[in-house]
């Protein structure tokens, strides 16, 4: 099985949107409970928690410092407790950390929530924080420049580069927004687009428009993990982590020698491939979380699928798509789902372990056994490629 020893073994999850009554602890209360009763087992069994960091929340980030969830949830055989920042990587580092934690002994069952509500943070203050937030502080944020003008930058160069065409660009919205049209806890449940309604959206920094950008919202999740061996105890659909790469691209976007990240993501891809035993074609599915949509043809170019420049091609006609031949971003990725802060990646994962629990819904992708996670960090300093599986090769 590689070098891991880690299950998932139940999820948690609430619709993503924007919910501006819907407290922090309302959401903490509903997924972290959803999640234990999804693993089978009662508050008493969970011995560790680990939180994913809410961004630009001081407030919820403190309570949960202090050990207010275990407290408020009756989880009276808890360890330790510990919350965890590194951007959009947050997930990933709580499932490593995890993962020592059942090693070491310090626990056997570990909980791993995540919560976000940007709608009740002052306009200014959302503001502020995404204009300094993994900005350079030399080269870019004294000019102005924000995330959706420094990744237009970047996607423009790709655009040039391989020759990948605007309708090309948004027909990866529309494909990541036809998986959330299936999602009843996506902000676009049932709300598909076409490409002349992703290309008639406004122009927000060339070749970016409204809807190749993110839209903040309001979300929340959770996973229960456990080792290998007690997760076949407990559950009769534990989802193994396989495999693991993790390689850093550098901080500064615009500074970077791996400009596209695809030599990032090969690297990383190889690494967890190689953990599992398995290779990319043994993937059911590529579970991209990339905040914009060049994101995901560079990803499919890094690792393998297509060569670049061909990867516009090959989703504009349909094969990342459902029913397509390579089911890439199964809940529609941050442009299709809504952007939850550092939890992306949480419902990243969580719809991996659905998909491969065989609990998806209309999303479902028959006889799902294998997954290719990513995740990345802040800016997309760096980039991380986990292997998942409904069994151990």
């Amino acid at each position: 099985m590689g070098k891991s020893n880690l299950a998932i073994i139940g999820v948690g999850e609430v619709p993503t949107g924007i919910y501006p009554e819907r407290t922090r602890w309302d959401i903490l209360y509903d997924i972290c409970i959803e999640a234990v009763r999804d693993a089978g087992i009662t508050m008493k069994d969970i011995e560790g928690v680990i939180t994913v960091a809410p961004q630009a929340q001081p407030r919820i980030t403190s309570e949960i410092s202090f050990r207010k969830i275990p407290e408020e949830l009756g989880m009276t055989n808890v360890n330790d407790v510990c919350i965890c920042n590194a951007g959009g990587a947050s997930t990933t580092n709580c499932l490593r950390l995890a993962e020592q934690y059942i090693e070491s002994g310090v626990a056997k069952i570990v909980l791993i929530p995540h919560v976000t509500v940007q709608s009740t943070i002052p306009v200014q203050d959302v503001i502020n924080f995404f204009a300094t937030a993994g900005q350079d502080t030399q080269w870019e944020y004294p000019y102005g420049s924000s995330f959706n003008g420094i990744l237009a930058m970047v996607a423009q160069r790709y655009m040039y580069e391989t020759g990948t065409t605007a309708e090309e660009m948004a027909s990866t919205v529309v494909a990541l927004r036809k998986w959330a049209a299936l999602d009843p806890n996506s902000m676009f449940y049932k709300k598909a687009v076409t490409l002349e309604d992703v290309l008639s959206s406004k122009m927000v920094s060339t070749p970016l428009h409204a809807k190749e950008c993110n839209v903040l919202a309001d979300g929340g999740g959770a996973m229960v993990v456990t080792s290998a061996d007690l997760a076949k105890e407990i559950t009769d659909t534990p989802v193994y982590k396989l495999g693991h790469g993790a390689k850093y691209v550098g901080a500064c976007n615009i500074l970077r020698k791996d400009f596209f990240m695809r030599e990032g993501w090969r690297a990383a891809t190889n690494d967890a491939l190689d953990q599992a035993g398995l290779a990319i074609d043994d993937m059911d599915i590529l579970e991209f979380y990339m905040a914009y949509p060049f994101n995901q043809l560079t990803g499919l170019e890094a690792v393998g699928v297509t060569k670049p420049g061909e990867s516009g091609k090959f989703v504009m006609e349909g094969h990342t798509s459902p029913g397509g031949k390579c089911p890439v971003s199964t809940i529609g990725d941050a442009a299709g789902r809504g952007h939850t802060g550092s939890g992306v990646s949480m419902a990243n994962y969580i719809e991996t372990a659905r998909q491969l629990m065989g609990k998806a819904g209309e999303r479902q992708v028959p006889d799902c056994r294998f997954v290719l996670a990513s995740a990345a960090g802040g800016s997309g300093m760096n980039t991380l490629m986990t292997v998942f599986g409904r069994e151990i090769p």
